[in-house]
């Protein structure tokens, strides 16, 4: 594509509007020669410093505010273009170059604090069973078909995204499950996608340290769904916070539940085991009632099956068939996965979600836990005592160790962590490895003991204030089993 169909009303040097465009581009690390380079400051960047490594390479697209400090100080290789705002020729140059055909790419998003990426997984996992081609974005990574790539975010960037549904949509995939996350809404990473399906999970603490509040955090959530008023938003009414949300939309909308008795979709009859749940799916207009049975553990994955059903019904998909497909779901990385006997990782890093598998293997028939957890640096620090408390109340013994500490001291987020419990049954040990050696020796000082090692589940790696290391929870405790 030429510059010039890309920007047919900008003034553009006759010499540069010729030129092929091979791509778009705001990252100097991997800008390529013949891209379109929009250069957007943030707190960390400096227009100065990197000006000069790609002005040989590119047509850089800049802020008009500021043409006169680089007029004056970069004497150009190549053209800079200025433009009144940045972003918005951005994010347009963006949507040509990667144009995808939204009639025949139809986008499912999932938002909420927990359960989204089982939520995600399942229903592609369903989808894909049905012989319906399909991708999928979230925290675990991205699959495009027969493609996996690894994620950067949960949800990515702008143009990362754009990237993604272009080659999703040359390969004939007609559907994209989403997680959305918070930061991508109040980033707008995800503007301008017309979700024809968007399903709540739940809301509870975690990116504090960001929203700052759970009034800010819950708005973000919410404008999601009153962003996409055209959408079919799929709710869970069990969550004080989908509620409210789910009075306040405005389409079409179903809920689903387990305790609310109002719920388009609800599930009965519950029986929670180690090995793991079956329940009855009733659909409450018509009467309908269908036995669910999953390998999946805990009432929280009765919520993701929910989930799920109810827009598989939506699609107008048979349950009957679909039900075999859930019972061939062998579950996602590191989301309450059984390693070996009685030894689980899980990648609870909130207060709610570490309760919720606490007593989720309580109700699988565990009568003693061994946790093992810690919390991530440069995160909420507001949840650190929380987290101790429920680890306290609902473990029979923790090991606090680190998670991921970043620029923060390992000892000192595992003491304000400790100062959570209101019992003396922890004990502190920063190396994680031996964290996890020590509470799988620990099991056989209990009876019908389950090892629960919470807070990274997929991750492969610890991140410190100096260096990134390889570590992956489920590897470490085999090495460990086979020394």
């Amino acid at each position: 594509m030429k510059l010039k169909e890309i920007f047919p009303l900008l003034a553009i040097p006759y010499h540069t509007e010729e030129l092929f465009v091979e791509g778009i581009n705001k990252d100097t690390r991997t800008v390529g020669n013949n891209e379109l380079f929009f250069i957007i400051e943030g707190k960390h960047f400096d227009i100065f410093s990197f000006i000069g490594s790609v002005e040989d390479k590119v047509v850089a697209f800049v802020a008009e505010k500021k043409r006169k400090s680089l007029v004056e100080n970069i004497v150009k290789k190549k053209p800079i273009i200025f433009v009144e705002d940045i972003e918005k020729e951005f994010k347009r140059a963006v949507d040509i170059f990667y144009y995808v055909d939204t009639k025949n790419l139809k986008f499912i998003g999932v938002t909420g604090t927990n359960g989204k990426t089982t939520t995600t997984h399942l229903l592609h996992h369903i989808l894909t069973g049905w012989g319906i081609k399909c991708g999928l974005i979230g925290t675990v990574g991205y699959i495009l078909g027969e493609d996996r790539i690894e994620a950067s975010l949960t949800t990515p960037d702008y143009i990362t995204l754009r990237k993604l549904f272009y080659n999703m949509y040359k390969r004939g995939i007609s559907y994209v499950i989403m997680e959305v996350s918070s930061h991508s809404i109040e980033q707008k990473r995800i503007e301008n996608i017309p979700f024809s399906y968007c399903i709540f999970t739940n809301l509870s603490r975690d990116h504090l340290d960001y929203h700052k509040t759970m009034k800010d955090y819950f708005s973000v959530k919410e404008s999601f769904f009153l962003s996409n008023p055209l959408a079919t938003s799929l709710i869970n009414i069990d969550d004080r916070f989908g509620r409210i949300i789910f009075s306040a939309f405005k389409g079409e909308k179903y809920s689903y539940g387990i305790t609310n008795k109002k719920s388009d979709y609800r599930g009965v009859n519950l029986k929670l085991s180690s090995q793991g749940l079956e329940f009855t799916l009733e659909k409450v207009a018509t009467g309908k009632q269908t036995k669910i049975y999953s390998h999946l553990l805990g009432k929280h994955n009765v919520f993701n099956i929910l989930a799920v059903f109810s827009c598989i019904d939506c699609l107008d998909l048979s349950w009957e068939e679909s039900i075999r497909f859930i019972y061939s779901f062998r579950g996602v990385d590191g989301r309450l996965e059984r390693v070996k006997e009685n030894i689980f990782i899980d990648y609870a890093h909130t207060p709610d979600a570490l309760k919720n598998v606490l007593l989720t293997l309580r109700e699988c028939g565990y009568n003693s836990i061994v946790l093992v957890f810690g919390c991530g640096g440069n995160r909420d620090k507001g949840k650190r005592k929380i987290m101790g408390k429920i680890a306290s109340e609902l473990a029979d013994f923790t090991i606090i160790t680190s998670d991921n500490p970043r620029d923060e001291s390992p000892l000192d987020i595992c003491e304000e962590i400790r100062r959570g419990f209101i019992y003396d049954n922890y004990s502190i040990v920063l190396d994680r490895e031996e964290a996890i050696r020590q509470a799988i020796k620990l099991k056989d000082s209990y009876r019908n003991c389950a090892v629960l090692v919470a807070g990274k589940g997929h991750e492969d790696y610890q991140i410190f204030k100096d260096k990134k290391i390889p570590f992956k929870d489920k590897f470490v405790i085999n090495k460990i089993l086979n020394e």
